[in-house]
């Protein structure tokens, strides 16, 4: 136990350090790992001026939304200003009925352009990737997706951190 205390600490010392253009792959074995890593990273985005996106799969929105407030995350005021998005998979990753890389990669584009143009110093999102062991139509793109994420970033004012469990589910 007396290592947890570190490992937590530095942890938050590397979330500060993402930025801009980043993309990580956030692994996790339980719910509470999952928004142990997500919700800092989302607190940090809003506490920098970014619009901050959170897209929903094992958990609903309203789970989410919950775990944010009992972190401290003011939910009702940024949703309400804009500054956080908190959509499902179904809304973003789904969209078409199916996953496509193309599609998202152009989502994740107006989305962007949408926060810049709104003031917002650049776009975070967090996204839950538990859906792509299911089966679901498209989930066998998700290396090309990944692939065409490393360019999109490249010229983009966005941070990706993608979450997905060790265990298949969140």
């Amino acid at each position: 136990m007396e290592q947890a205390q570190p490992q937590t600490d530095r942890f938050l010392d590397a979330l500060v350090q993402v930025g801009p253009s980043d993309h990580l792959c956030l692994i996790h074995e339980s719910r509470q790992e999952q928004f142990d890593a997500a919700i800092p990273f989302i607190r940090i985005g809003l506490e920098r001026g970014e619009k901050c996106a959170y897209i929903a799969d094992d958990n609903t929105a309203e789970a989410v939304a919950v775990a944010m407030a009992e972190q401290g995350i003011d939910v009702e005021a940024a949703q309400r200003s804009g500054a956080l998005l908190l959509a499902t998979k179904r809304e973003a990753y789904l969209k078409q009925g199916y996953f496509d890389p193309d599609w998202m990669i152009g989502f994740l584009g107006e989305v962007t352009l949408d926060a810049l143009g709104a003031g917002y110093s650049a776009l975070r999102v967090t996204g839950e990737m538990t859906w792509m062991l299911g089966g679901d139509p498209g989930s066998d793109r998700l290396i090309e997706y990944e692939a065409k994420l490393n360019y999109f970033f490249l010229r983009r004012q966005t941070t990706v951190a993608g979450r997905l469990s060790a265990h298949g589910s969140g």
